[in-house]
């Protein structure tokens, strides 16, 4: 098992399960912008099997290149 080190909307890590994911988004009411974040508290919302969600103040395509990373 392979964890995903990313940061919480406190700042605080936190190690998520790829294999109990199943899928990234935007967080609610957060609208994508060419010119960058236009949400400092939270850029990604995580969506697990179980149905729980976690934020995090990474961005959509940093959490996706990461979980990229551990695909062999």
């Amino acid at each position: 098992m392979k964890l995903i080190e990313l940061t919480g909307v406190k700042g605080a890590t936190v190690w998520v399960n790829p294999a109990h994911l199943l899928w990234v988004g935007l967080p609610d009411g957060v609208q994508s912008s060419m010119y960058g974040q236009n949400n400092a508290r939270a850029a990604t919302r995580l969506y697990f099997a179980h149905g729980e969600q976690l934020e995090v103040k990474e961005a959509v395509l940093d959490v996706v290149a990461r979980l990229s990373d551990l695909t062999p």
